[in-house]
């Protein structure tokens, strides 16, 4: 899966090459939120990407690319009251996730002789592949809704989980030398996907008891993906 996602993206990017100013990539290193704040779990994740740039003069530009990462700190979350305002569900229930990061940014840079400063912004897609889903949090949060004590067990928790979006923000600052521009990178992710987790066969257990489940189980959430992204990119102007 990463091998076609990476396959994907360097098509991307070949096309876009060919009409772009720009072109550069670039490492970082991804802070989840639910990490970062301790109202969770997760780790700290690799993440690479490419990129190319439609300047407008020396001030703005348009950079479009995508990030790979193996992003770990997942959270679900429910849809509260009538403005669709998200909750964090639980905060034993994450998970890891191949993820494939497309985005299209505007992007405004302020050149200080060899040193420039950035800012920038923009929307961002997200497919998200190869969920390693805690079957065990999953089944204690639904078990206990019923009862304090209850909790699922699954033969088999299947995970389905929809195209996301979101958006980014972040700055950079950096040195040039000639065409090559060398910087460091902060990035705020949020993203979203809908997701459905399912089991054609589970238990149901409670203290001194086991039966089985009598429906397919299956619920609806949103997962989301928040963090920070801080890194070293560069860049080789046309």
């Amino acid at each position: 899966m990463r091998r076609t996602a990476l396959s994907i993206g360097l098509f991307f990017i070949a096309v876009s090459l060919s009409f772009g100013q720009s072109a550069g990539g670039g490492i970082s290193f991804f802070f989840p939120e639910s990490l970062v704040t301790g109202n969770g779990s997760g780790s700290v994740s690799k993440e690479a990407g490419l990129s190319t740039s439609f300047g407008f003069g020396d001030f703005l530009s348009v950079p479009v690319g995508f990030t790979y990462i193996k992003a770990s700190g997942f959270m679900p979350y429910q849809e509260t009251g009538d403005d669709n305002s998200l909750e964090r569900m639980d905060n034993t229930i994450w998970y890891t996730a191949d993820t494939f990061i497309p985005y299209l940014r505007l992007k405004a840079k302020v050149p200080l002789g060899p040193v420039y400063f950035e800012g920038f912004g923009g929307v961002a897609g997200a497919w998200i592949v190869a969920p390693q889903t805690f079957d065990g949090a999953v089944g204690r949060y639904y078990g206990s809704q019923e009862a304090t004590d209850n909790y699922y067990i699954f033969e088999k928790l299947e995970t389905d989980i929809s195209f996301g979006f979101g958006y980014q923000v972040g700055g950079t600052v950096g040195f040039t030398i000639d065409a090559i521009s060398i910087g460091i990178e902060a990035i705020f992710t949020d993203l979203r996907a809908e997701t459905t987790v399912s089991s054609s066969e589970y238990y149901k257990g409670a203290i001194g008891s086991m039966s089985a489940g009598l429906d397919k189980f299956e619920k609806s959430f949103t997962s989301r993906l928040r963090g920070l992204s801080i890194g070293l990119n560069g860049s080789y102007s046309f």
